[in-house]
């Protein structure tokens, strides 16, 4: 099994401060604190009781932070295997019972399932290429108000959503852009 090299921390809500392991994977990139710090705070009282689909989950530092900050409930969807274990261990060892864990791809998931979402976390690995294909599929997944999260290298040229969607928030820091997409009918 693939060792961690290091960790993350929950920044916030009732499991603050507490320290996530990294594997050390091929692409596997945590959102780091000040873009996870950004989005929540984008986020604030969005969260709180909401349905969320963390897509590429990884290190599943978006989705727990979701359930730290009082989300519902959190989809975690993680195609590597070894990473998807390490979810289910991590919330196993936070005693975590609002969480489901699924080892699958993001797309096979998507197109399994009509459920729909108050928020969904895209950040696939930045040389996968798969942010469009899993934008695509995922807008239909989002409740009315809900929220579409998007993270990517910004060297990457993405589509526009369509009209029923207002680019809530935007921002770039080094490497990454992030968005907050809302769907508004």
């Amino acid at each position: 099994m693939a060792k961690s090299k290091h960790t993350i921390r929950i920044i916030s809500g009732s499991m603050r401060g507490r320290r996530l392991p990294v594997l050390d994977l091929a692409g596997l990139r945590p959102s780091g604190d000040r873009l996870r710090e950004t989005l929540f705070n984008w986020l604030q009282f969005e969260v709180v009781a909401k349905k969320v689909l963390d897509l590429c989950a990884g290190t599943g530092a978006l989705g727990f932070e979701a359930l730290s900050r009082g989300a519902k409930s959190v989809i975690m969807v993680e195609a590597n295997s070894l990473a998807a274990q390490q979810l289910l261990q991590i919330s196993k060892d936070l005693s975590i019972d609002n969480i489901q864990i699924n080892n699958q791809t993001g797309q096979s998931y998507l197109q399994s399932t009509d459920s729909q979402f108050d928020i969904i976390f895209l950040d696939p690995p930045f040389k996968s290429n798969l942010m469009q294909e899993l934008t695509d599929i995922s807008v239909d997944r989002v409740v009315v108000g809900g929220y579409l999260y998007r993270e990517y290298a910004n060297n990457q040229e993405l589509n526009i959503l369509a009209d029923n969607w207002n680019l809530y928030r935007q921002k770039t820091a080094g490497q990454v852009k992030i968005e907050l997409w809302q769907k508004m009918c």
